[in-house]
């Protein structure tokens, strides 16, 4: 990708701040509420902001901010102070009145603090601030005119961590922190470094304001501690401020906070490039991680595709599944006498799992003899339920290849990474037999059904007139012997007319020896050779049964599929996709590192 131009980077800025929260709402990416505020902060025009300094009073619970606060606003009582920690709840904002049609501006079109409610208070309105909102107060002290000045919450108690770490996520905002350190956190480095780490890469002024409730002078050797404490957090000004004993608003003398004021009225040094580099590095971890889980996707895929194809049904599988009582006499009887080993053997390991299939189906005792199966009937050959039989037969199915996707892909590396990092597992597929299912399986199974009546058909008039035993095992069992032929192992379309002639007729010349030698029966024999290989297969009528047996094969399949689809899909919802114009955006500023 080329380098973007400042247009296009500007048009990225503003894509992440407006669609930024769904990398880690959505997506569950390492993109905090900090990155999105800075890209917020950034997609700005810089004419929006200009000659105004953002400043925040920020400090440990009952640090003393809010005193500090009122007392930049002149002793005013603004902001709550009670004896309670953590009684600011939300930012407070003091803008100078001849800034707010700006700041007004500013705030109603969501260039400022997106999304939280915005609140007008006045100067002794003694607020704790609201905690999804801004409380925004307009004022006239002139030393403040440039200076956008907020007071926030603490972020280092519980109920602060508890209501999102507001403080922390606003700090890409500001440009000058007022930190407000209490006595007895004067030498606690880990709020020192922990404000150090979130400021510094924000590029951010400090001002360290230390307060003390001890009467008298301060001695040398704490005072040189302070100035230690000053330097680590990076303050490039410290002062002790003395604050009377015990709990509330405390008013400081007259030019206590002169110089801070002054400090403040400075214009803030340019931070858009620690900004940027904030952000870009944010982007590229985000670019990463989607492109990991993109790979491992893949895997998934691959993973979820070879449970589909061991479970794939074949037309075996599917044939049998759709044969009732009597046409499974008659495959039973077709392949004894032709000694059809595959055929016997799988009606005899399989047995058990057809029964449970079709539990409700009675199926018939493999016999003893090899003795043909009585003639019967073509309306007694078509099962009424054919429906039911293949209704049974998919949810079987279907019950079984959800169960191995599922386990499949929550042992995937996809999602085993996924929770490792996120907590989130994948949500097992469960079959849902809709009314579209259900119509679906009912149109195939008809379809079968119709087929095969007009295949019995088909056979009892091509056989009339053979020998009336020989007419009831070769017409009666044509069935049997069409769905042999159908189950051949692999595609249907696979079995060819002529080799599906030549199948029939050697199978007939093993029954004619098998039968006799018998002028008559090789005489009708050679009559039901010529019957099959001229007159039945080939026919509108045997294309019209591998057909409707292909057909439910692959609705079968396709129910499969969307399984895994439900799987793959849970996948994609947590990978961009490539059109998405936010991981344009992301590649395009993560090129500003």
């Amino acid at each position: 990708m080329r380098e973007p131009t400042p247009t296009q980077f500007r048009q990225a800025l503003e894509t992440l701040a407006s669609r930024g929260a769904d990398l880690s709402s959505r997506w569950r990416f390492d993109w905090s509420q900090q990155h999105r505020e800075a890209a917020r902060r950034l997609s700005l025009p810089d004419e929006v902001l200009e000659g105004l300094t953002l400043c925040a009073v920020v400090g440990g619970a009952s640090s003393g901010k809010s005193t500090v606060f009122n007392n930049l606003l002149e002793g005013r009582l603004v902001s709550r102070v009670t004896a309670r920690g953590h009684a600011t709840l939300g930012p407070v904002l003091a803008v100078h009145e001849s800034k707010r049609a700006r700041v007004s501006a500013l705030l109603a079109d969501d260039g400022l603090l997106a999304g939280a409610a915005r609140r007008c208070i006045d100067l002794d309105d003694n607020t704790p601030g609201d905690l999804d909102g801004l409380c925004v107060l307009f004022h006239d002290f002139d030393a403040l005119a440039d200076v956008l000045l907020f007071d926030t919450p603490d972020f280092t108690s519980e109920a602060a961590r508890l209501e999102g770490d507001v403080t922390l996520r606003l700090l890409p905002w500001f440009d000058r922190l007022i930190v407000v350190i209490d006595h007895e956190r004067w030498f606690d480095r880990q709020t020192i470094s922990q404000l150090r780490r979130h400021s510094a890469r924000f590029g951010q002024t400090r001002i360290a304001l230390f307060n003390r409730t001890q009467e008298g002078d301060l001695a040398d050797s704490d005072r040189r501690l302070l100035e230690q404490q000053a330097e680590r957090l990076g303050a490039e000004h410290a002062t002790i401020l003395e604050f009377r004993r015990g709990r509330g608003f405390c008013r400081f003398p007259p030019g206590t906070l002169d110089e801070v004021a002054a400090l403040l009225a400075r214009p803030p040094r340019p931070r858009t490039r620690k900004l940027t580099a904030f952000v870009a590095q944010g982007c590229t971890d985000a670019l990463n991680q989607n492109a990991e889980r993109a790979a491992r996707m893949s895997k998934l895929e691959a993973t979820l595709g070879d449970v589909l194809r061991r479970l794939a049904p074949s037309p075996w599988d599917c044939a049998t599944a759709l044969m009732n009582r009597r046409e499974r006499e008659h495959l039973d009887w077709v392949s004894r006498v032709l000694r059809l080993r595959q055929t016997r053997q799988w009606l005899t390991d399989q047995r058990q799992r057809i029964e449970a299939v079709l539990h409700k189906v009675p199926l018939v005792r493999v016999a003893v003899s090899g003795r043909a199966p009585a003639h019967a009937p073509v309306e007694s050959l078509v099962s009424d339920d054919r429906v039911a039989l293949a209704r049974a037969y998919v949810e079987k199915h279907l019950v079984r290849v959800a169960h191995d996707l599922n386990r499949a892909a929550r042992t995937s590396r996809f999602w085993h990474e996924v929770k490792h990092w996120t907590k989130v597992d994948a949500r097992p597929v469960h079959v849902a037999w809709n009314e579209d299912t259900e119509r679906r399986v009912r149109e195939r199974a008809l379809a079968v059904d119709a087929a095969l009546k007009g295949w019995h058909e088909k056979v009892e008039r091509e056989c009339a007139g053979l020998a009336p035993n020989f007419a009831g095992a070769a017409g009666a069992g044509a069935i049997g012997l069409a769905m042999v032929l159908i189950a051949v192992q692999g595609p249907v379309g696979a079995l060819t007319v002529p080799a599906a002639a030549g199948a029939v007729w050697a199978s007939v010349g093993k029954l004619a020896a098998l039968a006799g030698t018998g002028a008559l029966v090789g005489k009708q024999a050679g009559r039901l050779a010529a019957v099959v290989r001229e007159k039945l297969i080939g026919t509108p009528e045997f294309t019209a049964v591998t057909r409707a047996a292909a057909d439910f094969v692959a609705t079968v399949t396709q129910l499969g599929e969307a399984l895994a689809a439900q799987h793959l899909d849970q996948a994609r919802d947590l990978v961009i996709a490539a059109a998405d114009p936010l991981l344009e955006a992301l590649e395009v500023v993560s090129k500003e590192r």
